[in-house]
């Protein structure tokens, strides 16, 4: 079991540094002027490594809170889970509104606020916290009917629901609300599950097939975007979290850092960083945002995606992860 501990918290970590890389890659991918040179296919190929991040930490979550055994009652479960995430999504939605506000000079009326906010997005990013809540609003009912599915039978059903969210995606039928937006994702949360349950022990090529939907997912995303252009959101189907390539990349992910043999130094260290990575998947937009700021107005060079990439990414890990721990130390921000 310490083990297992150790394992999901190095998950947690890789998984939020995997968010903060893939948002740096995204900006780069979208630069125009950039596509076709060395640096747009090195900001793709990071980009499409690290588009598992979200289904990841879903599956993480569905492996530590599908555990029947767990649940004492619906109502405590809620009680317990909902008092934490509840202030920070409307802590974290009034903080971005007013981000969009004053730093972005967006003029937001009290009609944009309510659509943004039913449709899960104050913020391009915080839709992770409206889909966590749908999540833990069914948790105690998935993790019963978890509990009296053997083996195969939970298998079959993650298949189904993940074909069907397959579909629908390519059907373009999954519309995002506060409401549905978390039904898709069910697939992913049984996944987290059985792969602790089932696979654990179960030898694979894990690696082999994560460098083969990473090689995927790349190539076949340069390949649309050379024939679509920036602008067709077709042209990043691979890049979604319900392709098949990110559905394998994110299962293969989560067993490659399940089953591998990490040394107590790292363990120790993801240990230390796990409780914060939430604050750092919510803040660290802003900090970026202020690099970009700052490189826009003293160094605009860093706008390469050869300086961009690296050197943000470990500014924005290292600033975001000491802003989250100082607040963690005011009581009421915890």
């Amino acid at each position: 079991m310490a083990q297992r501990s150790g394992s999901f918290d190095v998950i947690r970590v890789s998984a939020c540094l995997a968010v903060v890389l893939l948002h740096l890659a995204a900006t780069a991918v979208m630069q125009p002027d950039q596509l076709g040179t060395v640096s747009w296919h090195m900001a793709n190929l990071i980009d499409s490594a690290t588009r598992w991040c979200v289904p990841v930490f879903v599956m993480l979550s569905g492996a530590l809170l599908l555990d029947a055994n767990k649940h004492s009652s619906p109502r405590e479960f809620w009680a317990r889970r909902m008092n934490r995430l509840l202030p920070a999504l409307l802590f974290w939605s009034t903080i971005y509104l007013a981000w969009r506000a004053f730093f972005w000079h967006q003029p937001l009326t009290l009609s944009i606020i309510a659509q943004d906010l039913v449709a899960g997005r104050p913020y391009i990013h915080l839709y992770f916290l409206f889909l966590i809540a749908g999540l833990y609003l069914v948790t105690p009912f998935l993790a019963t009917t978890a509990a009296n599915l053997d083996s195969k039978h939970l298998g079959q059903a993650i298949l189904v629901m993940a074909a069907l969210a397959l579909g629908a995606n390519l059907a373009d039928f999954l519309a995002t609300s506060i409401f549905t937006m978390f039904v898709p994702y069910i697939a992913y949360y049984f996944a987290g599950l059985y792969c602790v349950l089932v696979l654990a022990n179960r030898p694979g090529p894990y690696g082999l097939l994560l460098a083969g939907s990473i090689a995927t997912t790349t190539l076949l995303t340069a390949f649309l975007v050379s024939i679509k252009g920036l602008n067709d959101h077709w042209a990043f189907y691979f890049y979604e979290d319900f392709s098949p390539t990110i559905m394998m990349m994110a299962v293969t992910v989560f067993m490659v850092l399940l089953r591998a043999t990490v040394s107590p130094t790292i363990q120790s260290v993801a240990q230390r960083l796990a409780p914060w990575t939430l604050g750092v998947y919510v803040a660290h937009p802003i900090i970026v945002e202020l690099l970009r700021h700052l490189y826009h107005t003293t160094m605009p060079a860093m706008f390469r995606p050869l300086y961009y990439i690296p050197v943000t990414f470990v500014a924005t890990v290292v600033l975001t992860f000491t802003a989250v721990a100082l607040m963690q130390k005011v009581p009421i921000l915890r």
